[in-house]
């Protein structure tokens, strides 16, 4: 007996078979799918150390049964497996508490935002793969100090996403991104330094690798001579990237859901000074460039800006439309799931600590202390509950405002809210980072140090 394979839908009609069938037997049902193409180029010593090309699609169900979601997904969009899906998400639901707050909602339109365009149109396998080598070539080649380039590359990604409802949702959106990256490793005088840089955009045609190797190697080169950091507590700035990275590691503390669960060390404080009145920070999917901008979240609500501290004062979580709904609010727009086999919860798009007022050169002024440039080891020295941090990190020592030497890892130590408390002047420009946060360059009051 021969085997037959069933034919696959499209992901737009399994949306549709599955919205219909849902109907058909009374079930109240989301549909999220994703269809994705990407390719991953990495160069090493002149030569491509790994190439791959991958597709990927498939859908996530959520069935509302008697107040409790019931969750299933499915690769295979053939009809069998789709009825297979729907199924396992009703009987989930049997075996899952009700949650209050659950719903669906047929939201109004999501805004206009071109996030695809013809980013990537006619772009040849062959010139993502000079992107890599040249990065790597244009590296290794910038300063006879330069020992390798153990990582760097290209990646990009085209993906198209749907969401709909039984309430009658239907949506759908396309968006694409090419991304290159390169970390050089330079040494000299017994000291080996690695640093990196990055460019992100929508039209491959503005990738610059000679600019952005240039940049790495430059980075790399200033962390040699580095000198042993003293301990202590020391006035310092912090650039716009490690305060980015230290805005990361707490974003989830702006989650309703884990302001309701009391993991935010934030519960409670809505309309609370929590911060300097120099601080504004907002999450805004809606920028065109923002690595994770988006028309709608995971739910099908429409995306836009919100202001999470205004002027040092905490004014709003991030929500999804259940987490809303149980604190008394209107979802923010902020449903999100890691992929078709991830449930719903929240997440922050584009983080953004707004740029101030003051000069970022002028911020150092007769500043004897420390210039903060980077901090490792969050998985185990930040604690999201308290906003409490133990980090290593990186950075120069000030001497009356001028960089004097670099130093060798030492530690930082200190309070999240503490340490946004302490800013006395914001930069006038922002920095990202690839985890979509972005910050100026700051300048706190005090800064507890761990060196040697």
């Amino acid at each position: 007996m021969t085997a037959t394979t069933e034919p696959q839908l499209t992901l737009e009609e399994a949306r549709a078979y599955l919205l219909e069938r849902a109907r058909e037997g009374g079930i109240s049902l989301e549909v999220y799918g994703e269809r994705s193409s990407s390719t991953e180029v990495e160069a090493f010593a002149g030569e491509v150390s790994q190439f791959k090309l991958s597709a990927r699609q498939g859908v996530a169900l959520r069935a509302l049964v008697r107040g409790a979601w019931g969750h299933s997904f499915s690769e295979n969009l053939s009809k069998p497996a789709l009825d297979r899906a729907l199924s396992s998400a009703v009987d989930n639901a049997s075996l899952v508490a009700p949650e209050p707050g659950a719903g669906l909602v047929a939201w109004p339109r999501p805004p206009a935002l071109d996030l695809h365009g013809e980013g990537l149109s006619g772009v040849t396998v062959e010139q993502k793969v000079n992107v890599a080598l040249a990065l790597d070539r244009t590296a290794r080649e910038a300063d006879a100090r330069v020992v390798s380039v153990p990582y760097g590359g290209y990646s990009d990604s085209d993906r198209l996403r749907v969401v709909g409802n039984t309430e009658g949702l239907g949506r759908e959106a396309r968006e694409l991104y090419a991304l290159h990256y390169t970390y050089p490793l330079v040494s000299e005088g017994g000291q080996n330094k690695m640093q990196g840089d990055w460019q992100f955009t929508r039209e491959f045609t503005e990738l610059d690798p000679t600019k952005t190797a240039l940049s790495a190697v430059e980075k790399s080169l200033a962390l040699l001579g580095a000198k042993p950091a003293p301990s202590g507590t020391f006035p310092a700035v912090i650039s716009g990237e490690c305060l980015a990275e230290l805005l990361a590691l707490y974003a989830g503390m702006f989650s309703g859901k884990m302001v309701e669960e009391g993991k935010s060390p934030l519960a409670g404080r809505l309309g609370e000074l929590v911060a300097s009145p120099l601080v504004t920070l907002t999450d805004d999917p809606t920028l065109p460039r923002g690595l994770n901008s988006r028309a709608f979240d995971a739910e099908g609500c429409p995306s836009a800006p919100l202001t999470l501290i205004e002027a040092g004062r905490l004014s709003a979580f991030m929500h999804n439309a259940q987490t809303a709904a149980r604190a008394g609010t209107v979802s923010t727009g902020h449903a999100a799931r890691q992929g078709i086999q991830g449930t719903v919860g929240v997440s922050p798009s584009n983080l953004r600590l707004e740029a101030g007022g003051t000069d970022a050169a002028a911020l150092p002024q007769g500043l004897t202390g420390l210039r903060l440039t980077g901090v490792s080891g969050g998985h185990a020295g930040a604690n999201p509950v308290t906003g409490d941090f133990s980090l290593e990190a990186e950075g120069f020592w000030l001497e009356a405002g001028t960089v004097a030497h670099p130093l060798e890892v030492f530690t930082v130590a200190g309070n999240i809210l503490e340490l946004l408390a302490g800013i006395e002047a914001v930069g006038d420009r922002l920095r990202e980072t690839l985890d979509a946060v972005s910050a100026p360059d700051v300048r706190v009051s005090a800064l507890a140090v761990g060196g040697a």
